[in-house]
């Protein structure tokens, strides 16, 4: 049990999670970042058509992690972001054109495995700079 909350302390300090939180909480974060390398391959594999240097290849993929990390919903994804749902719309519509990213459409969601490959990759492409 030991080893696993230092796996979970580094996931939440690489993440720059503070506060409290149940080692359970951090299962997502610990487990994908035992696979560094996988991480990578995602990123590369996914994410190869985004120039990090691209401040609105940036902002596409904090959107769509955004969006991932609402539900897939797009009003609580503008929300969030303080922008109109169109704006997300677009912006995750130039992602997909950029990179084949995940469905957009009004209802579309991913499933879970999708869901956590492109949450990976975009995490990762990210936490690059």
């Amino acid at each position: 049990m030991y080893a696993l909350c230092l796996a979970a302390l580094r996931a939440a300090a690489h993440r720059r999670l503070h506060g409290l939180h149940l080692v359970t909480d951090l299962a997502v974060q610990t487990a994908l970042a035992a696979q560094p390398d996988l991480a990578e391959l995602l990123r590369s594999t996914l994410l190869g058509g985004l120039d990090p240097a691209d401040e609105f290849h940036r902002e596409l993929a904090t959107t769509a992690l955004a969006w991932l990390d609402h539900g897939q919903r797009l009003d609580q994804t503008a929300a969030a972001l303080h922008v109109h749902p169109n704006t997300v719309r677009y912006q995750l519509r130039r992602l997909r054109d950029l990179t084949g990213g995940p469905p957009v459409e009004e209802g579309a969601r991913c499933p879970v495995p999708d869901t956590v490959r492109w949450w990976w990759a975009l995490r990762t492409w990210l936490d690059r700079r």
